[in-house]
């Protein structure tokens, strides 16, 4: 078999950057320790080759995870499995049980067939329903579980081009980048929306001694979450060419979706999976406030429901089939790699390097600077805790300098470090990408602009905002 250009390009470089890898020495570039070398190194062939698809996602993974121990980066092999014993990879596995039920019952059709009757004069319309709907939900429930239920129902929704099969694979990839994003920009609406806007209100206070309300957050991050969205619209449906479809054939399948797949009475099993899905929903809402309802127990305690004996809204075959293990082994060992960059010390190496001592300019333009910087490194380290975490202090300690509000410079952090949208690494993405629609580089196509607009906006809406709700 015939070898791609891009898997010469990968394996090419990937050989080169291994050499290099124990050619450098830690003083050379101003590291503590070899380890770090190695770390780095190993994380850039593995990114490498997965922008070049040299290998199938889960193979390179599995690179990454050996060469982490080959080379020297660890002293135990089982620390490079740390990753896959992680709460958030397992919640990955258990919550394809939500997305498979909603797709196996009525339920998922139904959503569809309400969207299509609000905005169904055109697929552009269809498209941002689907954004603002699923940008929404992830603003008060977990983006990964609304991401899995939103890629099940486009995969169904997708049958609208009928036997066009190069408009549905087009208007896939449209849909399915677009849910990667709104599913992630989601999360900053509200505090509830990710475990992360609570972890940055906690370094928030307890660095600079401001307390930052849940409505004061909705005033700083609603705007710039559906903006972000709206843009996010307008750059994919233009730059991949979202293949349109006559208002008479939208309606069409709508009301075929009606007559052929919603009953209109609802079953005992589906008003059960609804009932499970809300409980769900209601403890990840009140697990912002009670930590003991940890998002992954609850989707664990959701998983078991739906195979209770007697009721049984899933067999057990019907879920392993369903779900895609891809995501897993992805999520597991970019946790692991993110672990490995903060024990040797690269996340360090990587602030002190991209970080300036001061910001000599406006607040606006410290703001957008900041945000880029948030964005650039998380292409190297696409692990949010990690990034919040590291750069927390030494943003709080660059905005004194600078004789400004560290609000200034940890909001952004505390917002977009979450948004991990360059490539799909993160969980959100990862569940995207597996659908099977798009390539590892089309997504930067659209995040990279929209990462872009979004500086501009922090920059912009943040001073603005800080002075509304009376933090500055």
């Amino acid at each position: 078999m015939k070898l791609k250009p891009k898997a010469i390009a990968g394996l090419s470089i990937s050989v080169v950057l291994a050499i290099l890898t124990f050619v450098i020495q830690p003083d050379m570039i101003g590291m503590e320790d070899v380890k770090g070398v190695r770390t780095l190194g190993v994380l850039l062939i593995t990114i490498v080759l997965l922008m070049t698809e040299t290998f199938a996602i889960p193979v390179t993974c599995f690179i990454c995870i050996a060469f982490m121990y080959l080379f020297g980066a660890t002293d135990k092999f089982s620390a490079t499995l740390a990753g896959f014993t992680n709460t958030t990879s397992f919640f990955v596995i258990v919550s394809y049980a939500l997305s498979i039920a909603i797709t196996k019952m009525p339920i998922g059709n139904r959503i569809l067939f309400f969207m299509m009757k609000i905005f169904g004069r055109s697929m552009k319309g269809i498209l941002l329903a689907f954004m603002v709907t699923i940008a929404t939900l992830s603003a008060f429930i977990s983006n990964v579980a609304t991401a899995a239920i939103f890629v099940a129902i486009c995969i169904s929704f997708l049958d609208i081009y009928g036997d066009d099969e190069d408009a549905k694979k087009q208007a896939g990839k449209v849909f399915m980048v677009c849910i990667a994003i709104s599913a992630t920009v989601g999360g900053m609406i509200t505090p509830a929306g990710s475990s992360l806007n609570l972890l940055g209100i906690n370094l928030i206070e307890s660095l600079a001694g401001i307390r930052v309300t849940f409505l004061q957050w909705i005033v700083l991050g609603a705007p710039l979450g559906y903006l972000s969205v709206i843009i996010a619209w307008f750059i994919a449906s233009r730059m991949f060419k979202l293949p349109e479809l006559d208002i008479t054939a939208i309606v069409a399948y709508r009301d075929n979706l009606k007559e052929e797949s919603i009953p209109d009475k609802m079953s005992f099993k589906e008003k059960y999976t609804l009932l499970i899905v809300f409980l769900m929903f209601a403890l990840w809402i009140a697990s912002s406030w009670f930590p003991f309802w940890d998002v992954t127990l609850v989707a664990t305690i959701g998983c078991v429901l739906m195979f209770i004996p007697g009721i049984q809204v899933l067999t057990y075959k019907e879920y392993i089939k369903g779900v895609n293990w891809t995501p897993y082994i992805v999520i597991s060992t970019f946790i692991m790699a993110g672990q490995m960059l903060v024990a040797n010390k690269v996340t360090v190496w990587l602030c002190t390097f991209v970080l300036p001592s001061s910001l000599d300019m406006p607040i606006p333009l410290a703001v957008m600077v900041v945000s880029a910087i948030i964005f650039v490194i998380m292409v190297i380290v696409p692990s949010a805790p990690a990034i919040i975490n590291l750069l927390a202090s030494p943003f709080a300690a660059l905005a004194v300098a600078s004789g400004m509000s560290p609000l200034f410079l940890m909001l952004p952090l505390s917002m977009y470090a979450g948004c991990v949208i360059i490539f799909p690494f993160d969980v959100v993405p990862s569940i995207t990408y597996a659908a099977g629609y798009y390539g590892m580089t089309d997504l930067p196509k659209v995040s990279i602009l929209l990462e872009i607009a979004m500086c501009i906006m922090a920059g912009i809406w943040i001073p603005i905002a800080l002075g509304l709700v009376g933090l500055v």
